[in-house]
């Protein structure tokens, strides 16, 4: 099974084996989405997602995964273009990978490939000794922000359901 509790991975069949389909929800409280968020910097966006986490049991120390998290940010910036910033850290205090998302009501003007302000922030984090499940679903995201219609349907969510439902958006 993969972290989130769901189908596995791998599984087999007629054909052989194939890799089972990724569904992001599987590592989202309905909680962790942020609709206009008010953060006027990516560190207060950080600690607002994280807090959503911590709130929903996932974060036992929430101001050691927003040092985790920025410090991470720092040695090299998480914006991949198109105003999205993935912020992402494996930290000693989850226990399983998580996912929280907010939309900016203020863009932020960060660092990027393209030069857009960032107004969508993906917070991905989890454990520190399970980077393989992080990566896959790191690319994933990358491949999912490369998306227009995707990015524009979670730009125009007005509350959390809808913006929980944009990211279960299939590319």
């Amino acid at each position: 099974m993969d972290p989130g509790g769901s189908a596995p991975l791998l599984d087999s069949g007629p054909r052989g084996v194939y890799i089972a389909r990724m569904n992001l929800l599987d590592y989202t409280h309905a909680s962790g989405f942020l609709v206009r968020d008010g953060a006027t910097d990516l560190a207060g966006a950080v600690h607002d997602l994280v807090e959503t986490l911590a709130a929903a049991g996932d974060v036992s120390d929430p101001a050691g995964l927003v040092d985790e998290v920025l410090r991470r940010e720092n040695a090299g910036s998480t914006a991949i273009g198109g105003g999205v910033v993935i912020p992402h850290a494996r930290f000693e205090g989850i226990d399983r990978l998580r996912i929280a998302v907010a939309t900016l009501a203020t863009p932020l003007e960060i660092p990027s490939e393209d030069g857009l302000p960032v107004d969508i922030v993906i917070l991905l984090v989890g454990p520190a000794d399970d980077p393989r499940q992080m990566l896959r679903v790191l690319a994933r995201l990358a491949r999912q922000v490369r998306d227009e219609g995707f990015l524009d349907g979670m730009r125009a969510a007005g509350d959390a359901d809808s913006l929980r439902t944009a990211l279960a958006a299939e590319s």
